[in-house]
């Protein structure tokens, strides 16, 4: 009689937990800042928001036919036609096919299409929250009036030596860094930023727990008030991260972890193309997002290497490329780039690393697809300007020399052993593996045995598998 009643108890105590759990509602959609109502709401398939495509359409201001026994939507504003099947991931745009990571699909009657691929069809710029639920959709003026001088958009690449640091200028003091370079550059991003003008950062991304990344972002958080953070939710043992762990929370921004989030200003929409997956090697939990501006598109790789690049679903086309790691020989496959198709490369680059960044391999494969490469370690400053139709590239042309902070601490093992590190990560190596090849002289950390790794804090690269 006691475990039947132990039963019933637990019964009741599991559906008091299920009642009790909350739902979300269907997403809210906001087209030019007004909520539109459906009779079938948009729903989110495998993380993807899907809405409905004729309401949608036809509340900005497009004619929408449909064909049953081909199961094709047909939609028309002014000189854009675009044609949907169901089931399909490749509708066209005026005859040119576009790439759907899902495809649209019938619900109740109502066919539910990608959010991105509706509210950018007829030059509109998208926005999702998931914490929200809430869909922003903005709809292309219809003056066709050019933008003005304030409203073009600059991204600068920042000359920080081998590290990443860059800042996009948005119209109306909007502003996003993504990354902040060494630990030693923190002074010379805060500087740069504030000879912008910058009074305040609307977005910080810091795409990976490596300190080429995340070293000089403590600096900029205590320069800046920073509205909101986004990094990979990847953690690390090092003390620069835990310093700039602690000024994050300190800041007392709004943080938040990758997660296909989409971003808009005006126009201009930022989407980030990571989330929850897992990684063997830091690198690849980089922070992938695309600045679609218009016409023109900017692919930002932060350190992510061939195994991000091969999962990246959606549009990833982009005029300008920000290459992944340095231009290393493990990221910027032929493949990824002729996905991407981007008409110039720009690469965050060291004079004189020992990395051999970037390698020849890379510089060969930009090179016969014909694409115009930037380095900072030649060019200096390297800044984009957009109006959203046409860009133009200027560069300071006399890079910053790096030179070496002094002479590195000693080493507390010997300088030989079985297995490597680098005194900059936490992932120990077999001499012969890719990265161990990549540590510079200065940062090298041997070890006799795995326990001896272990004990220093350092995991085993998932790579070579020491």
């Amino acid at each position: 009689m006691l475990r039947r009643s132990k039963g019933i108890i637990s019964l009741i105590l599991i559906a008091v937990l299920v009642w009790a759990t909350p739902v979300l509602g269907a997403p809210t959609v906001l087209l030019d800042g007004r909520q539109l109502s459906f009779d079938v709401p948009p729903m989110i398939e495998n993380g993807r928001p899907l809405v409905p495509l004729r309401a949608i359409f036809e509340a900005m201001g497009a004619t929408v036919s449909w064909d049953d026994p081909t199961k094709t939507a047909t939609a028309v504003k002014g000189d854009t036609t675009v044609v949907l099947r169901i089931g399909s991931t490749s509708p066209t745009i005026n005859a040119q096919v576009k790439q759907l990571d899902v495809p649209a699909k019938i619900v109740d009657g109502r066919t539910l299409a990608p959010l991105r691929f509706v509210g950018e069809a007829f030059g509109g710029t998208v926005g999702w929250d998931p914490a929200t639920q809430v869909i922003t959709i903005v709809s292309v003026p219809t003056s066709g009036s050019a933008p003005t001088i304030s409203e073009q958009i600059k991204v600068h690449f920042i000359d920080v030596g081998q590290a990443d640091s860059i800042y996009i200028e948005l119209p109306d003091n909007n502003d996003i860094l993504i990354d902040g370079g060494n630990v030693a550059d923190g002074p010379l991003v805060v500087d740069y930023l504030t000879k912008q003008g910058v009074d305040d950062i609307e977005l910080l991304i810091a795409t990976h727990p490596h300190e080429d990344h995340i070293g000089g972002l403590p600096d900029v958080l205590n320069a800046f008030r920073v509205e909101k953070v986004i990094d990979s939710g990847k953690s690390a043992t090092s003390k620069i991260y835990n310093t700039y762990a602690a000024t994050v929370k300190a800041e007392g921004c709004t943080y938040e972890q990758d997660n296909y989030q989409s971003y808009t200003w005006g126009n201009t929409a930022l989407q980030i193309y990571t989330g929850n997956e897992t990684w063997n090697d830091v690198n690849d939990y980089s922070v992938v997002c695309r600045l679609d501006t218009g016409d023109i598109e900017f692919m930002f790789m932060g350190d992510a290497e061939t195994p991000v690049e091969d999962i990246l679903t959606g549009d990833l086309s982009a005029e300008i490329l920000k290459v992944g790691h340095h231009g290393s020989t493990t990221s910027t496959s032929a493949a990824f780039l002729a996905r991407i198709n981007p008409k110039v490369a720009v690469i965050s680059v060291g004079t004189g690393n020992t990395y051999g960044h970037p390698a020849p391999e890379t510089l060969n494969k930009l090179q016969a697809a014909g694409i115009k490469v930037y380095r900072t370690d030649l060019n200096g400053n390297v800044v984009v300007s957009t109006d959203g139709k046409t860009y133009t590239v200027t560069t300071t042309e006399t890079p910053i020399i790096h030179e070496p902070e002094g002479t590195p601490p000693p080493l507390p093992v010997s300088s030989q052993g079985t297995y490597i590190g680098s005194i900059k990560s936490d992932k120990y190596h077999l001499p012969h593996c890719r990265y161990a090849k990549e540590i510079e002289w200065a940062n090298e950390i041997w070890f006799q045995t795995k326990e001896e790794a272990r004990v220093a804090g350092y995991k085993p690269c998932g790579v070579c598998k020491p």
